[in-house]
């Protein structure tokens, strides 16, 4: 796969668990196979909307999530729109579309020097 490494965006979809496989089927229906899936999330939407998977708050969440060119960005949003059209209007569905700085497909393909000292760094400070 021929990946611009520096025009993709991270696009995460949030949705109802209940709606996971409609979703995964979705995705494979218009030729999108690379996405990572968490499932059994819980979380708060707005006040009085939970899925917290207990009796008094049940249900949990799905969050997909998908690297896209940037070019495919909108057009992605627009296939994603008709999918939630079609769903039951009480299902929750949200998207965050994120920039990348980089996106690495294959490590070991890349043109990236290695380092494998083994000296301390503080991952968080840039050096002066």
């Amino acid at each position: 796969m021929v990946v611009d490494r520096k025009n993709t965006k991270r696009v995460v979809i949030y949705i109802n668990d209940s709606q996971k496989n409609n979703l995964q089927t979705f995705l494979h229906s218009i030729g999108f196979h690379y996405y990572t899936i968490q499932s059994k999330l819980e979380g708060s939407w707005e006040y009085g909307i939970r899925h917290l998977n207990n009796h008094v708050w049940p249900g949990s969440e799905a969050v997909f999530h998908l690297i896209v060119s940037g070019s495919k960005v909108d057009l992605l949003l627009k296939k994603l729109k008709s999918f939630r059209l079609g769903l039951p209007d009480n299902v929750i569905m949200a998207v965050l579309v994120c920039p990348l700085d980089d996106f690495i497909y294959n490590m070991m393909s890349v043109d990236i020097e290695p380092d494998d000292s083994t000296e301390k760094v503080h991952w968080l400070k840039d050096d002066e």
